[in-house]
């Protein structure tokens, strides 16, 4: 069994898993505001100490004794996070982590500690003899260390650490399996950013982050109407995309003027960057082309958005399917939420398995 830990800005995520012979059963599950009043939320002012006591509310709630947790895997995210698909010379393990080293220095932001590193064989490069394909994932060891002791001052002892976009593609395979042409695009929107990944069994790896994520969104709409954070938050969930367009109409100017200044919202711009990294993958990727768009995370609920984005791009777009190939998930509120948590729970019990 192993628990699966997500830290949000907005919420703390928390998913338990056991292995099964089929396939996955889930044991238990919660989550937790970091802040109890949103009027005081403010992302600059999450630290430690916030994150510690949602985990032990959480733990308390949902009954799990953090002592007795044997597996626990939670997720560093962020910018000083790096997980690339590189192709290297078949070395020796000593010196493959040599040059792996070397090659993660260029990618983390310095922060004047070492940087820390783990990577994943995906298979010999089809295109150059004597190589092989790596999934590079590296941060610092000062970022290792801030997020140990969270872990540690909630009670738990040392577990796992995995990247977002790691825990995201996890949990993709584990739940569709990679696609055997072209790629599959999932889209994490949380609280503060969206991470994006791309992904299929003959297509590159490839995962950026867009700083635009729900508390944007409810930045927006809190600008636009002139209300307070929580009054936002609340016509957000109430109105989805549509809370930035009501605005334009409460004066009854209905110009094609004032129609263009409306549609360019948070969300044209969030749909923008996305076509744009989109771009750059295909112009690195010539033969590359896209499946399927999935959208989980916390802010992959608001109303409308997957409708959005499905006619903005025009792609197919559905909600992460968190709960598909997991037995005793019924009745889940906002499922897609636990994706990276379940992603999470699952290395921790492959891992565990491949150690026995």
């Amino acid at each position: 069994m192993t628990l699966g830990i997500d830290f949000g800005y907005s919420h703390l995520k928390m998913v338990q898993l056991e292995k099964t012979s089929t396939g996955y059963t889930l044991q238990n599950i919660g989550t937790q505001p970091i802040v109890e009043d949103i009027n005081t939320f403010n992302p600059e002012n999450i630290g430690k100490s916030n994150w510690m006591a949602a985990i032990q509310e959480l733990c308390r709630t949902i009954k799990i004794n953090p002592k007795r947790a044997k597996s626990v895997v939670s997720v560093i995210a962020g910018n000083s996070v790096s997980a690339r698909q590189i192709s290297t010379l078949e070395l020796s393990k000593e010196e493959l982590f040599s040059s792996l080293e070397f090659e993660a220095k260029k990618h983390i932001p310095m922060d004047g500690s070492d940087p820390v590193l783990d990577y994943h064989y995906l298979g010999s490069d089809p295109k150059e003899l004597d190589k092989m394909i790596i999934l590079l994932v590296a941060t610092s060891k000062k970022l290792v260390n801030y997020h140990n002791e969270i872990i540690r001052g909630s009670g738990f002892k040392t577990g796992i650490f995995d990247a977002e976009p790691v825990a995201m593609a996890n949990a993709y395979v584990g739940t569709y399996g990679l696609c055997p042409e072209g790629a599959d695009v999932i889209l994490n929107i949380g609280n503060q950013n969206t991470t994006l990944v791309v992904w299929g069994k003959n297509q590159r790896f490839f995962t950026r982050d867009i700083r635009i994520g729900g508390y944007q969104f409810t930045q927006a709409v809190s600008k636009a109407h002139k209300l307070s954070f929580a009054d936002a938050e609340q016509l957000k969930l109430e109105k989805g995309i549509d809370s930035l367009t009501i605005a334009s109409t409460k004066n009854g100017d209905d110009s094609p003027f004032s129609l263009q200044v409306a549609e360019k919202t948070i969300f044209s711009v969030f749909a923008e960057e996305i076509r744009k990294t989109l771009r750059y993958y295909i112009k690195s990727n010539p033969q590359a082309f896209f499946n399927h768009f999935y959208l989980c995370g916390g802010s992959a609920s608001v109303k409308g958005l997957p409708e959005y984005l499905a006619e903005q791009l025009n792609v197919k777009v559905d909600i992460f399917d968190t709960f598909n190939k997991i037995e005793g998930a019924d009745s889940i509120d906002n499922p897609s939420q636990y994706t990276v948590a379940i992603g999470c729970a699952m290395r921790g019990l492959e891992k565990k398995g491949k150690s026995q």
